[in-house]
């Protein structure tokens, strides 16, 4: 009951900021803004999500303005929000205004009505929350609609709990009874109450008005909107109008022996997987007025210098007549990936293992769409059956909404007609589920490659001989050659069949211009070459690297509060070294990834500043900082073919291995310029999406027709995060204090007529966290060939704008060797907007063993300096 409560505690309070925009029920109440005249479907609570959002987005300023009562008909005003909240209530506790009937209309002051006296307030606003008391009462007799609200936000609450895939349906019938009982007993224990007040003032309890009176403590059941999941579902239909219904498809059926009551019986098994129709949920997506608007992402090319940032920016989009037609059509994403649902050390290892199919919307800005929140589950199905039925049996009703998206759906928002139109621009996935997908033979063929047509052979022999580029022409003839016998697999690399994508007519697998840094990189030449370097400095025994050394180092280095979560685990044994080639690393993509930046200061003091091994971890650190880069010019591809060359050249001198992997590395330029950069196809985002199949499984442990499971539980989360808008900025604030000017360290920057500010711990923007002591950069650098930094002392909270206390730094130079720029602490400080930081990520200092200079190691390149 601990988790339960945990979830009423985060799940019954503000709920969806934008859920109530999209309700279409006609006996609703409805208020007007004040500020922007929008009709808010909802009461004073809705209202008051709604003025949160505008102070949010800095829209006003909160103690400059009056409050001005939208009802038609009423004309007061107030100096505070809540006086306006409490004056709705009591004076407009039913109403049905029409939208039609919100006219602008003249306003009187009327401060006799206020109980608050109309006085200055203090230049300060705490930033908005929607959990302020609201006014519970009401004047006169109980309404129908009061309970109605009472209902629907439960029902809402409720809703979001079953979001939390982790907690199983039965834990939240569980607390519905709870509630139900609650209320129960409250609602007799104020009747039992009235009736000894009654009975004390011997008032006739049999009267037909005490009768009545009484009644009304008898509270209908509040929770039977959302009393199951399908009655849940229901609910945020009337919400969302429609939403996404999984379809279960027949894939064949067959006959198995069950155990029934102790005897054997034969019984008929459907295959089946479970499809989310795509153009259900763009639908539910582009409900949202804002959210179409961003569909417009044409100023990203508005640059000086050629950049390779989304899609829109490379040869592809450029070349293409669709998007001369239609440049602002949606562009989707796919994504497979194989997910293990069981324990992988049990016996059903494998049986409970399911294909998953997802979509991004390319789009999107990516400060939002690098969120869970923004991948949308598209199909589910047992690695079992896909296996057996092949995928392009199974991807024939996605194939189908896709090709109707290409032509165009018309849907129709209230009044406005909008256009759904959509095309597939990139297929995401490791090598094996491409290969798979796109019917080429596995990694291991003669012909590996699903970029160009190099064998094996030739690779192994001479890893930088260059092949022509698979095509169209090419998969076309040799297909046909396969399919009437001509040539044999193994000739081509392709299998019989093709692949069902290449129906579609904006895409073909050989025009699949993408490679995934994550697979080929943090999971794949990283940890090679670190253990093969380490496995070389370990064996050289006068550098006295022994494996104690090596894991205490890893252990003892101060990686800094962004990192923490990453740290690499100090889990190297002997064999790892000593026999690389038989034992691997055993770490995850993003521990990788760190230790890779943090080797040179974990292991640099032991080698000469012109060691092979060294340079070769700089070049790699170099290779894997632009490809995780959002935004890609034309002199970071020059610099990117150097450090690759030189890359490969010592590694291949070095080791003596040939990889698929290093072979990729080869196609990454010619990919970022077709697609753009290659950040925005890596499966990191994708794979945090199976974290929460995991969680279901782990905790409901049912697998029964677990893809339908999978489906409608991942379906409801999809649309309750849809409600809340994922692509819309989230500030979210840590505990704090007021406190007054002359007590805070940004005292001196502050105007005198300043009272009092507010001073959280910590402040959260789009899920990067500032808090004292973290490293920002800033864009205002003085000198424009190095990024400037300031060290966070203080965030102080004006008028809901956020701004940072900084001490400043200076970047004296980049250090060649420690792939990292040194800077120095200076004593000057500086009062910053939120505005002036660079806010997609925050640093700590490293620094080298022996040495007291503090360095910052970058993870990527943005457009900082």
């Amino acid at each position: 009951m601990e988790q339960v409560s945990e979830d009423v505690k985060r799940s019954f309070g503000p709920v969806m900021d934008h859920a109530l925009e999209v309700i279409r029920t006609e006996d609703m109440p409805r208020l007007t803004c004040f500020f922007c005249r929008e009709v808010i479907v909802g009461y004073v609570d809705e209202l008051q999500r709604h003025v949160n959002q505008h102070i949010r987005n800095n829209d006003f300023n909160p103690s400059s303005i009056f409050y001005d009562c939208m009802i038609p008909k009423c004309k007061s005003r107030y100096d505070h929000f809540k006086s306006l909240k409490r004056h709705i209530v009591l004076q407009h506790p039913v109403h049905s205004t029409n939208p039609a009937d919100s006219t602008e209309h003249n306003v009187n002051v009327d401060l006799g009505s206020d109980d608050e006296p109309c006085i200055k307030k203090p230049r300060i606003q705490i930033p908005a929350s929607s959990s302020d008391d609201q006014a519970g009462y009401t004047t006169g007799k109980t309404s129908t609609s009061s309970l109605s609200r009472i209902k629907e936000c439960l029902s809402l609450g409720i809703c979001r709990l079953a979001k939390d895939v982790s907690l199983p349906q039965s834990k939240i019938t569980e607390m519905i009874t709870v509630c139900e009982t609650l209320v129960r007993m409250l609602s007799e224990y104020f009747q039992e109450n009235t009736q000894s007040f009654l009975e004390k003032n011997e008032i006739d309890q049999t009267s037909q008005e005490a009768v009545l009176f009484l009644n009304c403590f008898h509270l209908p059941d509040l929770f039977s909107d959302v009393s199951t999941s399908a009655k849940q579902t229901q609910f945020l239909n009337k919400l969302a109008v429609s939403i996404p219904n999984p379809v279960e498809k027949m894939l064949q059926t067959r006959e198995d022996i069950r155990h029934v009551n102790g005897i054997s019986k034969r019984v008929r098994i459907n295959e089946t997987f479970t499809y989310i129709p795509v153009i259900e949920t763009l639908k539910l997506i582009f409900r949202n007025p804002q959210t179409r608007k961003l569909l417009d992402d044409s100023q990203e090319n508005d640059q000086f210098v050629k950049e390779y940032h989304t899609f829109r920016t490379g040869e592809t989009f450029k070349k293409s007549q669709f998007f001369k037609d239609f440049p602002n059509a949606i562009r989707l994403d796919l994504y497979q990936d194989d997910v293990e649902l069981g324990n992988p050390l049990s016996s059903r290892a494998g049986i409970n293992k399911i294909s998953v199919f997802n979509f991004k919307i390319q789009n999107m800005p990516d400060k939002w769409n690098s969120s869970p929140r923004s991948i949308f589950p598209l199909l589910y199905v047992t690695a079992v059956d896909a296996k057996k039925h092949g995928y392009n049996k199974i991807l024939q009703p996605m194939i189908k909404d896709l090709q109707k998206l290409e032509n165009g759906v018309t849907v129709y928002y209230g009044s406005e007609k909008f256009e759904l139109r959509a095309i597939v621009t990139i297929f995401c996935g490791d090598t094996l589920a491409l290969h798979e997908i796109f019917g080429l033979l596995g990694p291991s063929a003669k012909y590996f490659c699903r970029i160009c047509t190099i064998p094996r052979p030739i690779f192994h022999e001479n890893p930088f001989q260059t092949f022509p580029l698979r095509t169209k022409e090419w998969y076309q003839t040799n297909l046909a050659k396969l399919e009437s016998g001509e040539i044999t697999r193994s000739e081509c690399g392709l299998k019989q069949g093709g692949c069902i994508l290449n129906e579609l007519e904006n895409f073909h697998v050989t025009e699949n211009f993408a490679l995934d840094a994550m697979h080929d990189i943090a999971e794949g030449l990283i940890p090679l070459t670190i253990q093969l370097v380490l496995s070389h400095y370990y064996k050289t025994k006068e550098l006295g690297m022994t494996i104690d050394y090596i894991n205490q180092r890893i252990h003892m280095f101060s990686y800094g509060y962004i990192d923490k979560k990453n740290r690499p685990s100090a889990n190297y044994t002997d064999e790892m070294l000593s026999r690389p080639s038989t034992y691997r690393l055993k770490q995850t993509a993003s521990q990788n990834l760190l230790l890779l930046r943090a080797f040179p200061f974990l292991f640099g003091h032991k080698v000469t500043e012109d060691c092979p091994y060294m340079m070769m971890i700089g070049h790699l650190i170099n290779i894997t900082r632009i490809l995780m880069s959002l935004i890609i010019s034309d002199h970071m591809l020059a610099s990117l073919e150097e450090h690759i060359r030189l890359y490969e050249e010592l590694f291949y001198a070095k080791f003596k291995k040939r990889i698929n992997k290093n072979h990729h590395l080869d196609h990454y330029i010619l990919c970022i310029k077709r697609s753009g950069n290659m950040k925005q196809f890596n499966c990191l985002v994708f794979e945090q999406k199976n974290k929460a199949l995991k969680n279901q499984a782990t905790t409901c442990r049912n697998f029964k027709n677990i893809c339908k499971s999978l489906a409608k539980r991942q379906t409801f989360r999809m649309v309750t995060d849809i409600l809340d808008n994922p692509f819309a900025d989230s500030i979210t604030y840590g505990p704090g204090t007021i406190v007054a000017r002359e007590s805070c360290l940004s005292k001196a920057f502050l105007q005198p007529s300043i009272a009092v500010v507010f001073i959280p711990k910590k402040v959260t923007i789009n899920g990067i966290d500032f808090r004292s002591n973290l490293i920002v950069c800033l864009k205002n650098a003085k000198d424009k060939n190095y990024p400037s930094y300031g060290i966070i002392r203080e965030i102080v909270v004006i008028d809901s704008r956020i701004y940072f206390l900084v001490k400043l730094c200076i970047t004296k130079l980049y250090n060649d060797f420690l792939q990292a720029y040194e800077v120095e602490v200076n004593t000057n400080e500086q009062m910053l907007n939120f505005e002036d930081i660079h806010l997609h990520t925050t640093f700590a200092f490293w620094t080298p063993y022996g040495s007291d200079k503090k360095y910052i190691s970058r993870r990527n390149y943005h457009r900082d300096y």
